[in-house]
């Protein structure tokens, strides 16, 4: 103000606006820019965290043979309901995998000491690979082998497959004893049932 009527009286331009004025309000907006900013962070920042899906395997959660449903060779359905109450080998597979394919021979080769164990071979390919796979394998012959298709990946997801062959060993009740997840160990297995 004083500067304005100096040079009012010196004859010049009355309407000057001194620069530290000019430089409190550009800094004011740029603080209040910052912070709308340091705001907005934290609201993106929280809806990401919030919108995190879970990354805990179900079965870590859920130490039990989940509710699957799985479509069969012979376009049925089997599911959890329909298992017996015996010790249960949960396979997921892929009929193209080699490991897979090595797994299969294994549990057929081994077949007469497995008798008392349920055997699920889930994958998530359509129901003619399915039926491909248990004709190449005459898988048919054994009946405690069941073969089907899980094509909206359930059973991967719960399981939170990485790999085939996946597998997961239940006691006679359901829980869980062991998960296999780079191919079965089967002298443990055999140990395993035998005690579930």
């Amino acid at each position: 103000m004083r500067l304005n009527k100096k040079l009012e009286a010196l004859g010049g331009y009355t309407n000057f606006t001194p620069a530290y004025t000019t430089f409190s309000v550009n800094h004011s907006i740029i603080i209040c820019m910052k912070k709308y900013f340091f705001i907005l962070t934290c609201l993106m920042l929280s809806a990401t965290v919030f919108s995190q899906t879970d990354t805990i395997p179900g079965y870590k959660k859920s130490p039990y043979i989940p509710s699957f449903n799985i479509q069969l060779a012979d376009s049925s359905w089997y599911a959890k309901s329909n298992l017996q109450q015996k010790p249960t080998l949960i396979m997921y597979f892929n009929p193209d995998c080699g490991h897979c394919q090595l797994e299969t021979e294994d549990i057929i080769s081994k077949i007469n000491k497995l008798k008392g164990l349920q055997i699920v071979m889930i994958t998530s390919r359509e129901v003619p690979e399915v039926k491909q796979f248990i004709d190449h394998y005459l898988l048919q012959k054994f009946p405690n082998v069941i073969v089907g298709s899980d094509t909206k990946r359930f059973v991967s997801h719960f399981y939170d497959v990485k790999f085939t062959p996946f597998s997961a060993l239940y006691d006679k009740n359901g829980n869980l004893v062991k998960i296999y997840e780079s191919g079965i160990d089967f002298v443990e297995m055999e140990r395993l049932i035998t005690e579930a």
